[in-house]
């Protein structure tokens, strides 16, 4: 398995149950494949998914206090986007 296929199995697992964002997972997932990690990797990891098909995109909508879906696109040209697993797209 090659580390970028090691970075995404290990993206999704985190997203599975709840919304995440990059900056909330770097450091678990960093720990866990036991090498550093950056947040960018992560998010093009997250954003990977997301184009694949794996998991949604989100941002957080302050005003109306939940997270609204955006495409994959939309997600790359926000500071935050958040992501959650697809139900059943996971292994």
């Amino acid at each position: 398995m090659n580390s970028s296929t090691a970075l995404e199995h290990e993206v999704l697992d985190r997203v599975a149950d709840d919304y995440e964002a990059a900056h909330t997972i770097t450091a678990d997932i960093a720990r866990d494949l036991k090498r550093a990690v950056s947040e960018a990797e992560v998010r093009q990891a997250l954003l990977a998914l997301a184009r694949g098909g794996q998991v949604q995109a989100y941002v957080y909508d302050t005003g109306a206090q939940r997270y609204r879906t955006v495409s994959p696109v939309e997600a790359e040209a926000e500071k935050e986007p958040w992501f959650m697993s697809i139900k059943g797209s996971n292994p």
